[in-house]
């Protein structure tokens, strides 16, 4: 299978990139830098700008089987905090994947596998209360954007897969997740090395079809 993943050389799309590598897939990574990702059998490094509209065409148009965003922005702890804020967001997620959804054929068989985030979407009314809390008041302008973009999504034509984690983290697999189309979820936080097996894996399973999945340890 060929998949391009964007976002690349963070910690999801890095943990993705291997897994898929392993699986035997042919990876083409979109980063900012080349020097962001070690080369590997397999791996093709693509470097562009997510915002830029040209470097996304050129990304998407060689036809991917698949294609993964797993891009974001990372605030530092008060960098959106009300009052404190230091900085706006970007809008990083919304505008790549208005890129994306321009660049790609309505009718290409291409499957979009998107990571945004639990608490936006299919399950913004059903994260507990606390968990609502601390997205709005740390991480509220990520939250909106990845809010826009899903509505981008689920508005197209392409086989979308929604893949909302709770809070990640660098530790091993466990391979004890939980995987739900109806919004449940277990503990707060999950590897994003389950993550990835997870993601890897449905490409070839596609249990999940044009869905919304919430993912959690």
């Amino acid at each position: 299978m060929n998949i391009l993943v964007f976002g690349a050389a963070g910690g999801s799309g890095r943990a993705i990139t291997a897994r898929a590598l392993a699986a035997g897939h042919d990876v083409t990574g979109f980063v900012r830098d080349a020097a962001q990702l070690d080369a590997a059998p397999g791996l093709t490094i693509v470097t562009g700008d997510a915002t830029n509209p040209e470097d996304m065409a050129r990304a998407v148009a060689p036809g991917h089987d698949a294609i993964i965003l797993a891009l974001g922005e990372r605030p530092g702890a008060v960098d959106w905090l009300p009052g404190l804020r230091h900085r706006q967001s970007r809008g990083l997620c919304e505008t790549a994947t208005r890129h994306i959804l321009a660049a790609l054929p309505d009718d290409a068989p291409t499957r979009l596998v998107v990571i945004t985030a639990y608490g936006v979407g299919d399950t913004r009314i059903l994260a507990p209360w606390y968990f609502r809390w601390y997205l709005r008041l740390f991480l509220g302008p990520l939250m909106d954007d990845k809010q826009r973009q899903e509505a981008l999504l689920k508005a197209s034509a392409h086989d979308v897969l929604l893949v909302q984690p709770v809070g990640l983290t660098d530790a091993p697999a466990s391979g004890d997740c939980l995987a739900s189309a109806e919004g449940a979820i277990r503990s707060q936080q999950v590897s994003r090395n389950d993550l990835a097996r997870f993601i890897v894996d449905e490409l070839q399973a596609r249990r999940h079809l044009r869905a919304t999945v919430a993912f959690s340890g």
